[in-house]
């Protein structure tokens, strides 16, 4: 594992600069490849690093207040299901409530390095960048997701994005961490340029979900590989299973806009749960960046 968890930073940044550099030269995958390409980035790479939350919970919990594993999964998949039905009910308040806590989450990227202020901008930075470069793409993204519309959430996002992205670069270079400015100059780039499922897919999946699982497997004492993927093979196949009976249910809706709808409400319903465990827990996220 000490290998890839040395790794995965330059992997998320030579995969951008080649994206980015291919689409200068005018190359840029389809729509339904880019698709493709973040189911299976969301699954592959991006879901294991919430799977071992139970793990979590029994080293932090388990012994000393008596959380069973049926009572964490009932907890999880409440909180999990209660975040689903809100957007459901209120997709606008859903998206917009997503978008922030998704803003302080990966901000956490970078928990032990810079400001509070500072991690705000580097999540809100990912969040917003998109909706300025490609507005329209967003909006069907937004759509997809049940905001018939999304202009005023659009609009504060540019809003938002120019100061976020401003402050996340100047932030990282003030800092003179070679690693963090790298990263952000990534961001930033792969934001403005790729289209925007492209760019949450080489983030998400190369950036962000590497970067906790690597930390939650080593605070729970796991150590290779194979035991990660061992230990999160149960509830990947049982959220996969349950994201396609989800799937196969919904009608009357475009194929493309279906898929859209179960990754990123999936998404949020398990972010809730995971975020409000790492607090409980007391993870903050002290994950190590390039520049450590």
């Amino acid at each position: 594992m000490d290998f890839a968890e040395r790794n995965y930073g330059w992997l998320f940044i030579s995969a951008t600069c080649l994206l980015v550099f291919l689409r200068l030269l005018g190359v840029q995958p389809g729509p339904a490849l880019s698709l493709g390409l973040l189911v299976a980035g969301v699954v592959l790479l991006g879901l294991p690093h919430g799977a071992l939350d139970p793990m979590v919970a029994k080293e932090s919990f388990g012994d000393r207040q008596g959380l069973t594993l049926p009572l964490f999964y009932t907890l999880y998949a409440g909180a999990a299901l209660l975040y689903t039905l809100v957007w459901w009910k209120w997709p606008a308040f859903g998206l917009a409530s997503f978008l922030s806590i998704a803003a302080y989450h990966f901000g956490s990227d970078w928990e032990d390095r810079g400001s509070l202020l500072s991690r705000c901008a580097y999540g809100s930075a990912i969040v917003t960048l998109p909706a300025l470069s490609h507005p329209t793409q967003v909006a069907e993204v937004y759509q997809a997701l049940g905001v018939v519309h999304p202009l005023l959430l659009i609009q504060v996002s540019t809003v938002v994005a120019v100061f976020a992205g401003c402050a996340a670069v100047a932030s990282a270079a003030w800092r003179r961490g070679g690693g963090d400015l790298m990263e952000q100059l990534c961001i930033v780039a792969g934001a403005m340029l790729l289209q925007p499922l492209l760019f949450f897919v080489c983030y998400f999946a190369l950036l962000h979900s590497p970067r906790h699982l690597f930390e939650t497997a080593r605070s729970v004492g796991i150590s290779h590989l194979a035991t990660i993927a061992r230990a999160t093979a149960p509830i990947l196949l049982a959220t996969m299973l349950l994201a396609a009976v989800f799937l196969a249910v919904q009608q009357g809706r475009r194929v493309d806009s279906r898929i859209l709808y179960v990754v990123f409400v999936g998404l949020a319903a398990l972010t809730v749960p995971h975020m409000i465990l790492e607090r409980l827990a007391g993870r903050g996220g002290n994950q190590r960046g390039l520049a450590r």
